[in-house]
């Protein structure tokens, strides 16, 4: 996939995701017990969790499916200019001060792809479970709902990447992850909630030691990494879109 435009700079759909996303210091029950995160925390120690989200109109995804919206989303969050220093900085080098790795995640001995260019992040599916990104990052999991089984019944779908190592100090996992949210008598509206759900700790000691302005840099930074998300689903959603017409 070619580098586009939106992926360069902020544009509307950035600044209306700052405005409009909702942040919260915890994240969903189901992620804290995940193959994802007994992989990441097989220890189960203490951890320090948030989620940013922002809940749209359906029609706002111009008919996407849930891989091609965590695709988008994956593109504009490990390849958009928010990140754009820590991945120069992963490529030239810094990834093997902390490369990414999970004792129990795949055989040593299996090879798995490793992405080092944003360029080759696809923009219309997820990479291969076990994929490599600029080296500390890792695709752990990925789940894409069938769809709803009635009208009434709300679906999920999400893909997981990993970060640090069990092995050492540091370790976590970022969640991307779409709800379709089913019309109710008080709202007639179809709505889809999108949602970086993450977490990260220790896996050598049960504590938290990162510091408190630390702990406020990764929230401010999860806000503009979640919102150069979306402006990738939206704008570049809309930019296929207009490009098949």
């Amino acid at each position: 996939m070619a580098v586009r435009p939106y992926q360069n700079f902020p544009g509307r759909v950035f600044f209306s995701s700052l405005y409009n996303q909702s942040y919260r210091t915890q994240v969903g029950s189901d992620f804290l017990v995940s193959s994802s995160a007994k992989l990441v925390n097989p220890h189960h120690h203490i951890a320090s969790s948030d989620e940013v989200s922002w809940t749209l109109d359906t029609k706002d995804l111009r008919g996407m499916d849930d891989r091609k919206v965590l695709s988008l989303f994956s593109v504009g969050f490990f390849g958009g200019f928010v990140l754009g220093i820590e991945r120069m900085l992963l490529t030239a080098g810094a990834w093997r001060l902390l490369p990414v790795h999970f004792t129990e995640a795949f055989p040593s001995e299996s090879r798995k792809p490793s992405i080092w260019h944003r360029s080759e992040i696809p923009d219309d599916d997820l990479c291969p479970t076990g994929t490599k990104l600029f080296g500390s990052f890792q695709l752990l999991d990925k789940q894409i709902s069938k769809g709803p089984t009635n009208a009434s019944t709300s679906t999920s779908s999400y893909v997981d990447y990993g970060f640090g190592s069990d092995t050492y100090s540091f370790s976590g996992c970022h969640r991307f992850r779409i709800t379709r949210i089913p019309t109710t008598p008080e709202n007639a509206k179809e709505l889809v909630q999108i949602s970086l759900e993450g977490f990260h700790c220790d896996p050598q000691q049960n504590r938290l030691w990162l510091p408190r302005i630390a702990l406020w840099f990764h929230a401010a930074y999860a806000r503009v990494l979640f919102a150069n998300g979306m402006q990738s689903v939206l704008t570049g959603g809309a930019h296929q879109g207009a490009s098949h017409q």
